[in-house]
Order: C-alpha cells, then structure tokens, then sequence
C-alpha cells in the first residue's frame, strides 16, 4: 500500500431514497490532476422486488454535487452544486433530464429544503451585512468595482464581537446566513429571518405553513455561540418568534407532528465533554422530553476517519409519526435507535462491528451507509421487521485480505480503569516489529470501527499500529468523558501508558519490539504527544500535529478559546496563569529528548500556528532534534478534508521520520 494509494479511494455519503424505494447518493473521489476532492449523485435501483440492488450508475453530471433532497411528490431531485461559480440550489426531474438553476445568491446557499408543496424551497444564503446580493453581480463587484470605495474596502474587517471567526470557516467579515422562500416556477424570493445571529437546520411544518429553524439568541450569541434556540417564521405574515428557551446547544432540528419537535443538544456549559442527547419538544404543553438519556451515550456518530463519506444524520420521523430513528457512538461503534414519542424504552436497530453515518427514511424502512474496519461505505436497507440487509460495498483498490482487522486489547489502567483499545499486526512477521501509537483528537472522539487509511497505511509499511480511546473519549459514558476536564495529561495519561503496556502484554508481545515505539497524534492527541514525550523518554520518535503548546496563548488567540476558562477555574487567563500553563506542554519542553517532527496548518484558526512555532523554537533552542512541516490555505482539518496532495505529502514525511527512527 502506498501514500498515493489515498487518491484511488472512494465514498458513498448522504443517502436519501424516492417512493420508488430507488436510493440517490453522493460518490466522492479525488482529482490528482485539479487537487481537490469531486462529489456526483449516484442512483441505485432495487431489483427482483428489493431481493437485490443494481449497481450505483452516474444521475448528475457534475462534479460538485452533494446534499440531495426528493421533493415531497417525488417529481424532482434538488441539490447543491458549485456549478455556476458558486454553491446554488439545482433541481432536475427524477426521471432524468438536465438539471436547471434554482438560486443566484451572491455567496453561495449552504442548505435547503423543499416546502411540503414541492413547487418552493427554503434556502439558507451568505448575506453580506444583511443584503442579499446577486450571483451575476459576482464578477463586476469583484472586478469593475474593485476601484470604487464598496468593492475596494469590502474586505475590511470591522470586529466588535467576541466570537468571530472559526476553523474551516474563517474570518466571518459581516456575513450573516439568512433563511429565503424561493419560488420555483417564477423569479421570486422572500427573506424569511432577520436578526444579527445566521440561521441554520431548516424544518416545514407538516402543512407548509410555519417554518422552524435554529438561530443563537441575542443574549448569549457572544458569549457563548454553541447556544441554540428553535424560532419559527409564519410564512404567510413573515412574522417571526421564538419557540425555545433552553439555553441549550441545539443541532439538529426535525418536525414530527403539529406540537412536537425532536432535536439533539447538548449542554452547552459542558464544552463537548457532555452527551449530545435526543430529545422531543411538546409545542403545546411547553415540555422538554429526553429520549436517550438512560442510554449514557451521545447520539450522533463520534467517530474518528480519515476517509469519511459525506454524513446525513438527522433525526427520521417514521410514518408512524410516533417512532423516531437515530444514531448513537457507543464503545467503537454507531448504530440506529428507535425511540417512542409515545414513552416506553429505545431499542437498538443495528449492532455488529460498524460506524453508520447516513441515515433516511425508505419506502421499506430506513436507507443506511455505514461503513467498518475494511471498507468505508457500504450501502445498506434496515426493513421494519428483518432488520439491516448489506446491499453494496463501495470499491476499494485492493483486495480485503490485504487489510487488517484490528485485534481487541485488555486494558487496565493504574486505577483500575478499563480502556478500550485495538491493534493491527503487519502481515508474515519473521521477526520483532516496531510499534506506533496513536492518539485521537478532541479529545472527545472515539476509536472505532472504521476504515482508516492512515492506520491501515502505517501497517502496511511495517509496524505494529496501536490506537484506543482514554479518558476524555465519547462513548464511554459522560462520567468517563468528563474525568479529565481542566485536567489533561492525569488520567488521560496513564491510559495512554496502560494502552502501550497492554499492547507489549499481548499474547503476540514477542513481536513487538518495546524499544523501537513512536507515538502519533494530531489536536488534543498532539497535546498528549507533547506531554508524553515531556514525561518519559520511552519512545524513541514522536509526531506532533495541529497540536496544543501553549494553553495560555491559545486563550487569546483560538477562536473558541475564551469558552474554555470554565474549565480552569473562575478567572480569565490573564488573572491566574497558573491552571492554563500547568497545562502547556512547553512548561516542560526542556525535558524531551525524543526526536519530533511537528506538523501545523497555517490557516488553522482552532490552534493557530504560534503554537507550532513556540515548541518548536523552544526546541532548537536546546539543540534538540526537531523538524516543523507546514502546509498552506490548510485549517485544522486538513488530515481529514485537505487538498489531496497535502494529505499524501504529509504521510510520506510521517513515513520518512519514523522510518528514520525506528526502523534503522
């Protein structure tokens, strides 16, 4: 298996089905040649009565094509695609044809959806300081314009908020995300929303005539913008209100009857160290119902890959209007959960090893692609009463065999803490083997049953690759989850230490060889490589990636950062250093000693780059053995959703430094 072997993948995501029970996907592949990833909608068809599916065959031609929708009378396929300059609203007929331009918006329409007529649609579009502007202007505003005083200082940015850019997204420059009615048969358009906070997670009422949406309240949209609430827009009066007051990080948002509303939240005040939860909100009797909360997991899929399809995962409203279907990540995997509106306990749909990321209703049940340790998309039909039915694997390059799957480790901890953990053995050992480990992100993710390129790559060159999830993951419990806040490198650290431990105590130990170890991670996992690695010299390389230095210069620089003081006490980092730099790995930098190579993003708003600069500085001051790599218009997600090459560029320099170190 080779790095560039990453371009020859591809995925299945979004799936979404017509009353024909024929199922429309998004296929992504990556362009070597353009350097970027395309999407096109693929169809399948059931044959012999649903017994089997033919094969997925193009429906669209473009190659950014993604988040399709049927129409409620089942007519019509929309979509978003780039393919008039900018992300728009397309629509074409299912029984084919060419596809026609629903919206212009100047800035693009990041969702939408169909009105229960079928004949408009609401869209959320890019607003510049709360003008709705037209995409044909695009060019001349950015080019005859550029001379005039609106064109030529339309990018200044005048800041008086807290919160104000974010990783991925940038800088937000007056742009605000407002909610527009389209007509479909007629150039005609109506704003729906107003207010300083963007809109988003669009849902009709069943008759079409109320609009819900989630928006960030004016008190807390500052202070605290996870905080979500749900207001809803009377389409015949554009009048406006708020439904919801529940200081509540709100999500998802679906329609499931005149009075009631299922969302997914979490508490906010938790930081991400909480369980998103599912939950039904009753209109009439103002009563917010939990739905998964005796379950201890959070709905959703937490999982971590580096070759994801595209996720679809709202809540699905079963025709029976009283069954709600939903993902939880529970201990590796992702399954479908059916809970009652009605009251009465959830009941797991799914089980096995497999992450399931996209999810829909189905004439005969629900549409699902999940995907498991060997394959990442796999196409498959949860009937009502047979449960799941596999239906297609995607394509991969190379045959099954020649992928591992991942042998469980039995994992204490030094407080008697089970740690869930895994390991891939490279293929015809003949003799001991080095062994790298590596730590995921967030730190609230989770390990599991997913293909992984990067882990399957590093195997396939040699090492014993090992992965698991400490304290601080989901899918544990939130007892589990939130035992390290304020607190990294404690717990957190010694499962990592107990994971390696276990690894070596395999009943395959003598293939291991514990003195040629390195250990891997990017985000919180690049905290704990800085950590460790400040701690003890037992691995003899490390790489560290968009990684966590400098606790107390990230406060002030991060975009999220400010949210995070709660966690170290009640007073700002300014006040009280101590607590955040405690918890810097470059307090101890004079302690390592294992060569490091350190990775970072230059567009990364979540950790910026000072954070690369500061470790690695400190580093070659002492004369360490230290190397910095830094990529380009990439933000924090690049190992993810980064230009194709980057991405293959950036395991060859991972190959090399480890090869270099633990392999001579």
């Amino acid at each position: 298996m080779d790095s560039s072997d990453l371009l020859l993948l591809k995925t299945w995501g979004q799936a979404v089905s017509d009353p024909q029970g024929r199922v429309y996907m998004v296929e992504s592949h990556f362009d070597a040649e353009q350097n970027r990833v395309c999407h096109q909608i693929m169809r399948t068809e059931p044959l012999d009565g649903g017994a089997t599916w033919a094969s997925p065959v193009p429906f669209t031609t473009g190659d950014s094509d993604i988040a399709p929708q049927i129409s409620p009378d089942g007519a019509w396929l929309g979509f978003i695609s780039k393919r008039s300059g900018s992300r728009q609203v397309w629509v074409m007929s299912t029984t084919g044809g060419e596809p026609r331009q629903v919206t212009r918006f100047k800035g693009g329409v990041s969702e939408f959806i169909w009105h229960p007529s079928s004949r408009q649609i609401a869209v959320v579009a890019a607003t510049f300081r709360g003008l709705i502007e037209s995409e044909v202007e695009l060019a001349r505003d950015d080019g005859e314009r550029s001379g005039h005083r609106y064109g030529a200082t339309r990018d200044v940015m005048v800041i008086t908020d807290q919160y104000y850019k974010h990783d991925g997204m940038g800088y937000f420059n007056h742009t605000i995300q407002r909610v527009v009615l389209v007509d479909m048969d007629r150039p005609y358009f109506v704003v729906l929303t107003a207010g300083i906070s963007s809109a988003s997670c669009l849902a009709f009422s069943k008759d079409g005539s109320d609009l819900y949406y989630l928006q960030r309240p004016r008190d807390t949209a500052d202070s605290n913008p996870g905080v979500q609430d749900i207001f809803r827009c009377h389409v015949d009066t554009l009048t406006t209100e708020r439904v919801t007051d529940l200081s509540l990080a709100i999500t998802r948002l679906v329609v499931a009857g005149p009075s009631q509303l299922v969302i997914t939240a979490a508490n906010p005040n938790d930081y991400g160290y909480g369980n998103e939860e599912l939950y039904v909100w009753d209109q009439d009797e103002q009563i917010l119902r939990p739905l998964s909360r005796e379950l201890d997991r959070p709905v959703g899929d937490h999982s971590v890959t580096d070759v994801a399809g595209l996720a679809w995962d709202n809540p699905v409203v079963m025709a029976n209007a009283t069954t709600v279907i939903m993902s939880v990540s529970s201990e590796g995997c992702v399954h479908l959960w059916a809970f009652s509106l009605e009251g009465g306990p959830p009941k797991a749909l799914t089980q096995g090893d497999k992450v399931i990321y996209s999810f829909a209703r189905h004439p005969h049940g629900v549409v699902v692609l999940s995907a498991d340790d060997r394959c990442p998309s796999i196409l498959s039909l949860v009937g009502q009463k047979s449960g799941i039915e596999p239906m297609l694997r995607v394509a991969m390059p190379w045959p099954a065999y020649q992928l591992a799957e991942p042998q469980a480790l039995s994992v204490t901890s030094a407080d008697g803490t089970s740690v869930a953990a895994w390991m891939l053995l490279p293929e015809n050992i003949q003799q001991k083997v080095p062994a790298v480990l590596e730590v995921h992100g967030g730190p609230m993710a989770m390990y599991g049953h997913r293909f992984n390129f990067e882990l399957q790559w590093l195997r396939a060159q040699g090492y014993a690759v090992i992965f698991g999830n400490p304290r601080g993951s989901l899918g544990y419990g939130q007892a589990y989850c939130r035992s390290i806040v304020g607190e990294w490198g404690d717990k957190d650290y010694a499962d990592v230490m107990a994971i390696i431990d276990a690894a070596i105590a395999h009943p395959y130990a003598s293939v291991i060889d514990a003195g040629r170890l390195g250990i891997l991670g990017g985000s919180y996992g690049g905290f704990m490589v800085n950590w460790v690695i400040s701690h003890t010299n037992r691995f003899r390389c490390a790489v560290t990636m968009r990684s966590v230095v400098n606790r107390f210069s990230a406060m002030g620089t991060s975009d999220l950062g400010w949210l995070r003081v709660p966690q170290y006490g009640d007073k700002p980092w300014w006040e009280d250093p101590a607590p955040y730099w405690q918890q810097s790995p470059l307090r101890y930098a004079s302690q390592i000693d294992t060569p490091l190579l350190i990775e970072h993003q230059l567009n990364d708003f979540r950790l910026p780059v000072e954070q690369a600069e500061q470790l690695y500085h400190a580093l070659k001051y002492l004369g360490k053995e230290v190397k910095m790599v830094l990529y380009p218009d990439e933000s924090h997600g690049m190992s993810r959703q980064g230009k194709p090459w980057h991405r293959i560029f950036r395991l060859e320099q991972i190959g090399q430094w480890v090869n270099q170190h633990l392999m001579a």
